[in-house]
């Protein structure tokens, strides 16, 4: 095990669970059935209006959140994400993913793709502005910049692979607020079944750790300026999401642990 992931470990979570998603939307999904809105959590499913999901994107059985639970195979069906209504800063955030058996146009023949979005800020869409870890098969833990920008530190001989700086990696910069950009994990760990994910975020950086593997970092999260560029203004909360993107995942043991606020590092280990 590495020096990060002991040390990962020996996080301890110091209070009270202040939220179990899964046990919120069981709450959410009676509310919306009477017409009021989420009690902590909504929806936003591409071409509906907030919390409408004709299509039972998101539902929720036995304290998971199923995703494309009663989708017909071969549907072309909407993506979306359900997003917590708070924001956070200061956080431990750990859940288990499973795949389903289902996958739908245009990612019927593909590997399997979903993920968590943090920090997630601005209108919502699809896709929201926000720092992705993805969840996607044999790429879980993965970084996404979505419209945003980050720092972290890379492999000098592979670019796109994160690597740590007690191990050679060396410093780059990513993120255009009008694309997705990407830093891919330093090792593959995911296992068949239910896999156990959590995401470390202390202000403006944040560890990605994938079955007790620290596999991604990255700091200085940053988002566009007011004027959208090319100004960039730190990034050190948001919301948020989980995702729903053409197969069907099921979402489990969703728990986020607020910690105490520390005075921003900026530049990493």
């Amino acid at each position: 095990m590495t020096q990060l992931a002991r040390r990962a470990r020996r996080i301890q979570w110091m209070l009270p669970a202040v939220l179990l998603i899964a046990s919120v939307l069981l709450r959410v999904k009676d509310s919306a059935a009477a017409g009021r809105d989420f009690d902590g959590l909504y929806v936003i499913v591409a071409g509906q209006k907030r919390n409408e999901d004709p299509n039972k994107v998101f539902q929720v059985s036995d304290g998971t959140i199923h995703v494309f639970k009663d989708t017909p195979l071969g549907t072309h069906t909407p993506i979306g994400v359900v997003v917590t209504n708070k924001e956070y800063s200061h956080y431990h955030l750990r859940f288990q993913y499973q795949w389903g058996t289902k996958r739908f146009p245009p990612r019927e023949k593909v590997i399997r793709d979903a993920g968590l979005m943090y920090h997630m800020v601005g209108p919502d869409k699809v896709w929201p502005m926000s720092v992705e870890c993805q969840v996607q098969e044999g790429d879980v833990g993965d970084i996404f910049a979505v419209f945003t920008q980050v720092e972290t530190t890379v492999n000098p001989k592979n670019k796109g692979q994160y690597l740590d700086k007690a191990q050679g990696g060396v410093p780059l910069t990513l993120g255009n607020p009008h694309s997705v950009s990407r830093v891919i994990k330093d090792g593959t760990y995911e296992v068949e079944g239910w896999n156990t994910v959590e995401v470390i975020v202390r202000g403006d950086q944040a560890e990605h750790i994938v079955n007790g593997h620290v596999i991604n970092r990255c700091w200085n999260l940053k988002q566009p300026g007011p004027k959208g560029g090319p100004e960039w203004i730190p990034l050190n909360k948001g919301r948020i999401a989980f995702q729903a993107e053409y197969a069907e995942v099921q979402y489990r043991n969703i728990e986020i642990q607020e910690l105490p606020v520390e005075e921003a590092k900026g530049k990493g280990p």
